[in-house]
């Protein structure tokens, strides 16, 4: 992170959530994995700036098939994407609304990975920026039998998401500001309250304390190979990981990473971490 951008986040980490630029997101895609080549077909962006909202909407020619069933979902054709500009012709659009701005999602590393994946075909940084994730959030605060957006949004009567991007949008706005006010009703307010409850902890709450080699890792955007004992291989596992954050959970405290093993992110335990090793930059 640039130093400006270190400052811009450092001003923006003591404000409550409401006064800050909020930009919610949402991307239809052609499957569920960047780094198996699936690319956006649909962006959708809806910047809230207290009373001012700027959107934006597009379908995005991704350059390969959709999957059959990305396709069920999201109703998206071939046909429709036939004349659609490719996502280099939205990106600068795409970056200005982000630019400065809080980045909300439900399930926000599936629309950060991509949305990263996109700004590294094109040779561009991504942006640095704060996440809240509404799926992190509302498992925090409820207790539900579903989580997802439409179960969600049916049960607080809110714009039903269709899996079309600028629906989801505006399901999310709405579902967005009912866990802001359960938030509020626990004294959580200022964003990094509200970032830190997303990594299960609460005001006042120490953080948690990982290993030198993990904190370092995390403040270095450094890879780490590790070996871990997990509940599906009965024997530990070498995997090279990008570690996010630390979280503090009912059973103890956990790593937050991108897995390149199952090219997915992931939840370690630390205590089934048997070794640590700096990969590099």
């Amino acid at each position: 992170m640039s130093p400006s951008a270190q400052n811009q986040f450092e001003h923006m980490v003591g404000q409550p959530v409401q006064r800050l630029p909020l930009v919610f997101v949402d991307l239809e895609t052609t499957g569920l994995f960047p780094g198996q080549g699936h690319r956006v077909c649909e962006v959708g962006l809806l910047r809230v700036e207290h009373t001012h909202e700027t959107s934006f909407s597009s379908l995005v020619q991704p350059e390969r098939e959709l999957e059959s069933r990305a396709a069920a979902i999201n109703g998206i054709t071939p046909e429709m994407l036939t004349n659609a500009p490719r996502f280099a012709a939205v990106a600068n659009e795409v970056l200005a609304l982000l630019r400065g701005g809080v980045l909300v999602a439900h399930n926000a590393p599936f629309d950060v990975g991509f949305l990263e994946a996109e700004l590294r075909y094109l040779g561009l940084p991504p942006p640095a920026m704060p996440v809240l994730d509404t799926l992190v959030l509302a498992r925090r605060l409820l207790q539900r039998p579903s989580y997802s957006l439409r179960a969600l949004s049916a049960e607080f009567g809110l714009h039903p998401p269709t899996h079309r991007a600028m629906a989801d949008v505006l399901a999310l706005r709405g579902l967005f500001a009912q866990l802001l006010a359960l938030l509020a009703a626990r004294q959580i307010e200022n964003l990094s309250d509200v970032l830190r409850f997303q990594r299960g902890l609460l005001p006042g709450q120490p953080e948690p304390e990982g290993p030198p080699l993990i904190n370092q890792a995390i403040l270095e955007g450094r890879l780490l190979r590790i070996v871990y004992l997990s509940r599906s291989s009965p024997v530990p596992l070498e995997r090279v990981i990008r570690p996010y954050e630390l979280t503090a959970e009912s059973s103890g405290i956990y790593l937050r990473a991108f897995c390149y093993l199952r090219n997915d992110i992931r939840s370690f335990a630390l205590t089934k971490i048997e070794l640590i090793e700096l990969v590099g930059a």
